[in-house]
């Protein structure tokens, strides 16, 4: 079960004052987190926004860039490219390999 539907599972019991026990089911205190949410007025199960870092750097920016640092190099590395672009080198290798289907050649 997805933690959207737990937390609607939760919400239910504690409006309808009913304890629940299953086999499968978050731990005590994620449900007490959420039935104390639920107390204070809270009623959506859905995550809030958060601040912080961007859920992927594989834009269309950044794959583009990655592509015009090679276009102008080509014997350019990946630790190179990830120090320019300030992308981490797995990113780089991604970048790399899925999105512009470029591989590592033998000299």
């Amino acid at each position: 079960m997805e933690a959207v539907e737990y937390r609607s599972v939760i919400k239910f019991l504690y409006l309808k004052g009913q304890n629940s026990t299953a086999e499968k089911c978050p731990n005590y205190s994620a449900v007490t987190h959420w039935v104390r949410k639920f107390k204070s007025g809270f009623l959506s199960v859905m995550d809030e926004h958060r601040e912080g870092r961007p859920p992927s750097v594989l834009t269309e920016k950044n794959v583009s860039t990655v592509e015009k640092l090679i276009m102008q190099d080509r014997r350019i590395t990946v630790k190179q490219l990830a120090f320019e672009t300030k992308i981490s080198i797995g990113s780089v290798e991604t970048i790399l390999h899925d999105h512009l289907n470029l591989n590592k050649v033998s000299a």
